[in-house]
């Protein structure tokens, strides 16, 4: 704890943190001592995780953010579309009552179980190959199957039962306080709000790069014939023309979805090296491990060690499981499955076919299996893996960062399951406390709804949790998540795809995102500043601070 202590008290002076200073006096000795240590922080999760932001969409961070204009918030299509700004109001809708506040979830499960029921009777209770078919002739004809008549299909049956009516009316209700149209005036604030974060970024990472250095990498990626497939030779090109950073003292191992060794299981590889950006899905992509790897070596002393171990598509509820819950529910678990069993046993009796009820979900998960058994390898030789690792100093276990949660949004005992990953990953290192920063599913960009849903009320429930209390914090990535980069749609039905307006959007959108909804548009202005955030959090508690989400919890 000593070692902690002197961060402590570094970080105060070097990084401005908001601690609470304590009185230490450490020797000349014990100070180099903590300077020598292999600080190694490990890195999980899943696709947000593995990561796959160009360098090239960075240029977002060189601009004013793109607000669109107001006239998108009215605009509609005939059905749900979730493209539509219009449409998102039934996520940020608010009013005075529980009850109102509750009702556009309910809204969008109606139309989910609506789209269920109606392909269960095109399909038949026995999937795509039938033995029996509900259809009734006066349904009218039965459409084909297939997305491209199934989807007009379903929407016409959703709007037949007027749940898009219902829907419109939630939205337009007096009640609602946050109508489209205020929302966003409040998504235009977004940037004012989080200003001090975006400047030290901007410092960090781009240190005076102007917008047309990003044309110039632009041009000079495109000049060469296969842009470079080496992570070293296209990490130097980037530092070159807008001033990206590599990494100093801080090093990196990956295993799973990144390009390197193949392992011989499914999308696993391995690769190592000097942390810079590279080391996401492919050579040319970044995840938070960029980021949170140059933010946190500026905050620390010594070198620094990475392991990051991520897979796409991956829950905490079966591929992530871990020991304690390899023969064992949580109580949630077991509630929600038996309820779902009772259901489907009564659903099933009243139309006379046969149920087969959910068993409990048993076994240790692939994806902790292959992930523990790498990180034992990593810290059974360490200097294998950083150059400056001193076997006599030894290393800091200094903590674990966690980014998943989009597979579990339906998995009501996350945060239960949580805390058991927590418990167990700290007892597979052998340190008890180990600081661990969850990064929440931010999705959204409405601070009421932070904490909404399984996984982000869940992360909240294992901060608080009484075992782990004051050693796990959680970055806020809602107030950093960037919606107007996925409002072409919207734009382009209010102006038209000729207007100089639309055209506008979809020169800053296609600049700004690496791909469309997924992965957070692949931004890298969202990553840069989660991953800053990340490290913030970790050097906070690494140095012995309280968690920093506890007080922004208080205002949602």
């Amino acid at each position: 704890m000593k070692n902690r202590a002197y961060l402590h008290k570094s970080l105060l002076l070097s990084a401005g943190l908001a601690l609470l200073a304590t009185s230490v006096s450490l020797t000349a000795s014990e100070k180099a001592e903590s300077e020598k240590k292999l600080k190694i922080v490990f890195l999980m999760g899943q696709s947000n995780m593995v990561g796959y932001s160009h360098p090239l969409t960075a240029w977002y961070l060189t601009q004013p953010m793109y607000v669109p204009p107001p006239e998108v918030a009215t605009a509609k299509s005939r059905y749900y579309n979730p493209d539509y700004f219009y449409w998102k109001g039934l996520d940020f809708a608010s009013g005075n009552s529980a009850e109102f506040n509750a009702r556009g979830k309910a809204l969008k499960a109606e139309r989910s179980a609506s789209r269920a029921h109606w392909r269960k009777l095109v399909y038949g209770n026995f999937g795509r190959n039938p033995t029996r078919n509900d259809w009734l002739p006066e349904y009218g004809p039965a459409p084909k199957t297939g997305t491209k008549t199934m989807y007009p299909f379903l929407d016409k049956k959703a709007e037949e039962e007027g749940i898009y009516k219902r829907m419109v009316e939630h939205i337009e209700s007096p009640e609602n306080k946050r109508h489209p149209k205020e929302a966003i005036k409040d998504l235009s604030k977004r940037d004012e709000l989080i200003a001090d974060d975006i400047k030290r970024v901007r410092d960090v990472f781009l240190k005076g790069t102007k917008p047309e250095d990003f044309d110039r990498l632009n041009e000079a990626l495109s000049a060469k014939k296969n842009s470079p497939k080496d992570r070293a030779a296209f990490a130097e090109l980037v530092r070159e023309h807008v001033n990206l950073p590599i990494a100093e003292r801080t090093r990196i191992t990956v295993l799973g979805e990144v390009s390197g060794k193949p392992t011989g299981f499914k999308k696993d590889h391995v690769t190592q090296g000097v942390l810079s950006v590279g080391y996401g899905k492919h050579t040319q992509a970044s995840g938070p491990e960029y980021a949170f790897g140059i933010s946190f070596e500026r905050l620390v002393d010594g070198p620094v060690l990475i392991v990051k171990c991520a897979w796409g598509g991956t829950s905490v509820h079966v591929p992530w499981r871990p020991p304690s819950l390899a023969n064992a529910e949580t109580p949630i678990e077991k509630a929600t499955r038996e309820a779902k069993n009772k259901a489907g046993a009564e659903e099933a009796k009243k139309a006379k076919v046969a149920f087969t009820p959910k068993q409990p979900q048993t076994g240790t998960g692939k994806c902790w299996e292959r992930a523990m058994a790498y990180v034992q390898k990593v810290l059974a030789d360490p200097g294998k893996y950083h150059p400056d690792y001193d076997p006599k100093a030894g290393v800091e276990l200094a903590g674990l960062v966690w980014f998943q949660g989009w597979n579990d949004l339906g998995n009501p005992a996350y945060g239960e399951q949580l805390v058991h990953f927590v418990k167990d990953f700290r007892k597979e290192v052998k340190e008890p406390e180990l600081p661990v920063v969850c990064g929440l599913v931010g999705h959204s960009s409405w601070a009421p709804t932070t904490f909404d849903g399984n996984v982000n009320s869940g992360m909240l429930y294992a901060s608080k949790h009484a075992d782990l209390k004051g050693s796990v914090d959680i970055v806020n990535t809602v107030k950093y998540y960037p919606p107007e980069l996925g409002l072409k749609t919207s734009v382009k039905a209010v102006f038209g795809e000729e207007s100089d307006e639309y055209k506008k959007a979809e020169q800053i959108i296609n600049r700004s995102c690496s791909n469309s909804g997924l992965h957070y548009f692949g931004s890298a202005k969202f990553l840069f500043l989660t991953g800053d955030a990340m490290a913030r959090s970790m050097a906070n508690l690494v140095a012995g601070g309280e968690p920093m989400i506890h007080r922004e919890a208080e205002g949602c």
